[in-house]
This record gives structure tokens, C-alpha cells and sequence, in this order.
């Protein structure tokens, strides 16, 4: 396994695994220690401050068995210093031979108001990027341009902001939601809102493009609904329930099932919806399909895995990252498997010290990921390969969803 991990030592001489009740730095090396057996490789970087937001940009290179990547990250300096969209540079190894040099350098700063919350590449064109901030403005960055400067900055929403995605679809169109409890969608081409929904009760959590159709997006809100709408109508065409949820925030739509999506909440559980089931009443709770439990707090994150159907990561203000397989839904298990969590629990990441904010999978590596938590360090690590199956995860069938 290549590795590169800092060393972080124990508060004392106890062994973690003899002792009660672990420290978060009992854990920590408990799980440094088990690196080896559950990693291809995995890397740790140590930033001045944290970061809420990070995302793989396409672009990358190969060269002698080095990959060199980039991705996009922010930072949160709660007022203290000055907040900037940051490029950084790393190496990843094609295989588990290769040594490289895997801390993040930084390339690039952008200038912003306030705290990044989530910065996204264009799609159609990556060297632009959106970031919204802490007060709930939208930039817009052009990566080739010289200057620091957003080349488009608007005042979208009055309040603090984490919902922000690009439609894969129509170049230009970009969905945000924020703190204020709207969602809207700006064409950038223009610089103009076309679309500002106030049907979300309470804070306005995430947003998302629906994957295959181009017209559909969704919105989750602290008023623990999923609010599912049409462009062309620019109405709500359904909506899901969640009832026990304590308010929902994140959602993700599969990248292979149409009719499949999931959503994170506050109660630590994730639920998993058919797009088919959903209904338009208000309190409506058809279309859960599923409920995963294996968090101990409030989810914050989620990403299907682009590479293969029915892999979901989540993060969560517990310090985890959970890989699930969708696929083992209903497995039978041993008693002493069922002890170490539900069969759709794939594998558990638990290298970080603070709450995660942000998770993504790595689009040119598959089983490879980019995570950042509230303790200042990026992770970006391969899931081993003596964790995996020989044979791929087949796709989720259509009647599995009935």
C-alpha cells in the first residue's frame, strides 16, 4: 500500500483496543494501524484552514506510473483572515508499487468575500468554477484568467449557502439553495435568475440535477421534505416526507437508475426513494424504499459512485465516511458480521478527527475518493483491493425498486 500519514501520537501508554471509551486520538491510531488492510493508498494533508467544500477536477496527467491531479477546495476562517477558492496539486499512484509525492500543493487562489461552502466545476467547460459563501453569495472563477477577481460575483441569496450544482445538461445553468429558503437556478450565460422557489419552509439544505432528465432537480430543507420540481413548469411535481428526520441535508440522484435516489439527515439515517413512488401531497411518504443506519450523527455529505452502480459514500458529523453497497440490501449474515453493521455496509473510513463537510469521488480513479473534515486535513484514499469483490456490483434492477 502506498501511504503517506502523519504521525500522531496517544495522549498515553494505554493500548486503544484494551482500553473502555477511545479518545478521537485513540481512534485515530487505531485506524492508522489498520491502514495497511483496508487501503490501496491513502494520504493525508494538514491545512492552515479548513476546508468545507472539495471536488477532483477532470483534468489530469500519467507519467511513469504517476498520475498528477488537481482539485478545488476552500476555505473557512471563521473572519480571522482572508476566504479563497484554492487549486491544488497532488500525485496518485496507478498502483500500489508506486511511490509518490501525495501532499496537496497549493497552485492557485481566488479571492472570495466569505467561507467557501461548495465551489463545482462547469461540466461543459471546467475552468470555470461557482463557489457559494458563507452569506450566501454565488462567484463564478474562470481558472485560465490571471487575475484573483470572480469574473461574475451575485448577492443569489441573503444567507449562508451549501446547495450549489451545475446541470449536466444545458451549459451555463447553475442551481443553488441556501439559508434563506430558496432555490434558484441562474444562467450564467446571461447572469440571470430564471427560476427562485419559496416553497421550502426552512433552511434550504442542498440541490440537485436530476442525472437523466434534463428538466427535473430537487431541493432538501430543514423542513424535512424533498421538493422535486420541473423547469418547464417551474412547479413542484413531487415531494417525499421524511418524517423522523430531524430535517434533511444532502441528497444525490444515482447515476445509473433513473428512478433511484437517497437522501442524508439529520437523525443520522439515510434513506434511500423511488422516483416512481413519489406523490405531490404534503406529507406525503410514498417512495421510501430503504432506510440504512450506521452513522451516529447528522449526515453532511453523500456521492453515488460514478464508476460503479449501487456504491453510495457518505459523511457525516460523526468523523465517518461509510461506503455502502446497495447491492447487499437484505443479505442474510452471521451474528458476528450483523455485530460490525447493517450487509450494505461496505466499508467505514474513519481516519478523521472532525466532523466531515465534503466528499468526492475521484472521476478518472474508481475506488478512489477526496474527503475534508472540521480537523483541517484532506484525505484522499483508493479502497483496497483485498475489500473488493472479484466480480462487479450488478446493476440494480428495475424490479428491485418495485
Amino acid at each position: 500500500m502506498s501511504e503517506s500519514i502523519g504521525e500522531h501520537q496517544l495522549d498515553n501508554g494505554e493500548n486503544p483496543e484494551e482500553s473502555g471509551e477511545l479518545t478521537i486520538k485513540q481512534e485515530y491510531q487505531l485506524w492508522r494501524k489498520n491502514c495497511r488492510y483496508m487501503y490501496e493508498f491513502v494520504s493525508e494533508t494538514a491545512l492552515t484552514w479548513p476546508s468545507l467544500s472539495i471536488q477532483w477536477l477532470p483534468e489530469y496527467t500519467t507519467t511513469d506510473g504517476i498520475i498528477d491531479a488537481k482539485l478545488l477546495i476552500g476555505t473557512n476562517t471563521s473572519g480571522e483572515d482572508k476566504n479563497y477558492l484554492k487549486v491544488a496539486t497532488t500525485q496518485l499512484p496507478e498502483n500500489s508499487e508506486v511511490k509518490v509525492s501525495s501532499r496537496l500543493k497549493i497552485v492557485q487562489k481566488f479571492e472570495n468575500n466569505a467561507e467557501i461552502c461548495r465551489a463545482r466545476y462547469m461540466p461543459q467547460q471546467s475552468n470555470v468554477v461557482a463557489t457559494i459563501n458563507g452569506v450566501g453569495e454565488v462567484d463564478l472563477y474562470d481558472l485560465n484568467h490571471e487575475s484573483k477577481q470572480a469574473i461574475s460575483h451575485n448577492a443569489t441569496h441573503s444567507e449562508n449557502g451549501y446547495g450549489l450544482a451545475w446541470s449536466n445538461f444545458t451549459k451555463g445553468y447553475l442551481l443553488t439553495g441556501a439559508d434563506d429558503k430558496f432555490s434558484c437556478i441562474t444562467d450564467t450565460n446571461t447572469n440571470k435568475v430564471i427560476f427562485k422557489s419559496d416553497v421550502q419552509q426552512d433552511i434550504v439544505n442542498d440541490v440537485k440535477w436530476h442525472n437523466f432528465d434534463e428538466n427535473l432537480f430537487a431541493s432538501v430543507s430543514e423542513d424535512s421534505h424533498v421538493y422535486v420540481f420541473d423547469i418547464r413548469t417551474k412547479e413542484v411535481v413531487s415531494r417525499f416526507y421524511a418524517k423522523e428526520s430531524n430535517g434533511i441535508n444532502t441528497l444525490a440522484f444515482s447515476p445509473f437508475s433513473r428512478n433511484l435516489f437517497s437522501i442524508g439527515n439529520t437523525n443520522s439515517n439515510i434513506n434511500l426513494l423511488d422516483m416512481r413512488k413519489l406523490s405531490n401531497d404534503a406529507k406525503s411518504t410514498s417512495g421510501l424504499l430503504h432506510t440504512m443506519m450506521g452513522h451516529g450523527d447528522p449526515i453532511t455529505s453523500m456521492e453515488f459512485d460514478p464508476h460503479h452502480d449501487g456504491i453510495l459514500a457518505t459523511g457525516a458529523q460523526d468523523r465517518r465516511v461509510i461506503i455502502w453497497d446497495l447491492s447487499k440490501i437484505g443479505e442474510e449474515q452471521q451474528q458476528e458480521d450483523a455485530e460490525d453493521g447493517c450487509p450494505e455496509l461496505f466499508m467505514m473510513h474513519a481516519g478523521h478527527t472532525g466532523s466531515v463537510t465534503d466528499l468526492n469521488w475521484c472521476p478518472f480513479k474508481p475506488w478512489t475518493l477526496g474527503t475534508v473534515a472540521d480537523d483541517n486535513i484532506v484525505h484522499l484514499w483508493e479502497v483496497g483491493k483485498n475489500l473488493l469483490n472479484t466480480e462487479e456490483n450488478s446493476e440494480i434492477a428495475a424490479s428491485e425498486l418495485e
